[in-house]
């Protein structure tokens, strides 16, 4: 189905409105972990709305079921911003969960599913972009030493993968190397070495767990049609836009925290927000989410109008100043920011996280030298 931008705007002022009037209330209070079934039932009621894939079907117009037009993906993009504003944890988990589905849509494979976010998804193997092996790969240009540094990256008999998702997730898809190409695998959770992982840095809505195969022999399982490294391609730009629009959402609600804070807090005799070096601050925070913003507009394109490598690249610049910015925001607060009831803490701690997943942060620049032809 397609959409205008008329469209757009009315479907994301009912994700604001449900931001904020369900999300955001029942997640007010930082220091207090959101339980596995208030997340369910805000899932239900989401996909109710169509705004995310419910168990019965793709809609056509919820998250990542428009990637092919500009407005669909303007409507992704600001969808996960505006619940990351609310609380980027759930935000996370409904991307993975849609991003999944997508997956397995794309390849016509169908999955029962016994809830909304009972199927997940990652995008890279157990540790990075696989150096620079990846960007030859995609570029064409792989080497058979390459092709064994991707085997062992996508090796999930030898390899754990950590993966944070609802406590009750039933289904994994997942890249697998297979005939010196780039495939997708779907797998049933009691198919999988499942350890949870014993203390968790962020995305506190979620969990954290080491995944496996379980032996070797389920490799050759639930392998989804041809390889097509193309379509591997497609949804790692996805999962690289969609978990920057969460660290922008997340950023923006940073943000409103530090300039709340400074705008109450007296100090010295005046409003801690007249102080120079809480201004510095201030305005180091609205530079960093500024460029986030408007590089994140950039796109809001059909997905593949646009490249890898800009993708990434946009990633690698934005993730890692919303980081910075994050820890800004705590500054701003003081001593109090460092408290986990005060909300900034928590942020800084999810964005550490987000800049963590579908490869993370290190690897990019191997990556863009190699999409572009470079020996990194």
């Amino acid at each position: 189905m397609e959409l205008d931008a008329q469209d757009v705007a009315a479907l994301l002022a009912e994700v604001e409105t449900f931001s904020l009037q369900r999300v955001m209330a029942a997640s007010e209070r930082p220091e207090i972990i959101l339980t596995d079934q208030l997340l369910g039932a805000l899932s239900d009621e989401a996909a109710g709305l169509g705004l995310i894939p419910g168990t019965d079907g793709p809609s056509g117009l919820a998250l990542w079921e428009n990637c092919d037009q500009q407005e669909g993906m303007a409507f992704n993009i600001g969808l996960l911003t505006q619940v990351a504003y609310a609380n980027a944890g759930i935000a996370f988990a409904w991307h993975r969960a849609a991003l999944a589905r997508a997956v397995t849509g794309a390849l016509q494979h169908q999955v029962r599913l016994g809830s909304v976010l009972g199927m997940t998804m990652l995008s890279t193997g157990h540790y990075g972009l696989a150096q620079s092996a990846l960007g030859r790969l995609l570029a064409q240009q792989a080497t058979p030493e390459d092709e064994g540094v991707l085997a062992d990256w996508l090796d999930h008999d030898s390899h754990r993968c950590v993966l944070f998702a609802a406590e009750s997730w039933e289904t994994l898809v997942w890249p697998i190397w297979q005939a010196g190409r780039i495939g997708w695998q779907v797998l049933a959770r009691d198919q999988l070495i499942v350890q949870a992982c014993a203390a968790q840095h962020g995305l506190d809505e979620l969990r954290g767990y080491l995944v496996g195969l379980t032996s070797r022999k389920d490799v050759a399982s639930g392998l989804l049609a041809a390889p097509a490294t193309a379509l591997y391609e497609r949804f790692l730009k996805l999962d690289m836009m969609g978990l920057l629009a969460i660290a922008v959402g997340a950023g923006q609600r940073s943000a409103t925290y530090a300039r709340q804070y400074a705008g109450i807090r007296r100090q010295g005799g005046k409003f801690i927000a007249q102080h120079p070096a809480v201004q510095q601050m201030l305005g180091e925070i609205e530079m960093a989410l500024g460029q986030a913003k408007a590089m994140l507009q950039q796109l809001a394109r059909p997905v593949d109008e646009l490249s890898l490598g800009a993708v990434a690249g946009v990633r690698g610049l934005v993730q890692a100043s919303l980081c910075q910015a994050a820890n800004q925001s705590v500054q701003v607060h003081g001593g109090i920011g460092y408290m986990r009831d005060a909300g900034p803490e928590k942020i800084v701690r999810t964005q550490n996280m987000l800049r963590l997943q579908a490869g993370g942060l290190r690897e990019v620049p191997l990556l863009l030298a190699a999409l572009q032809g470079g020996q990194a």
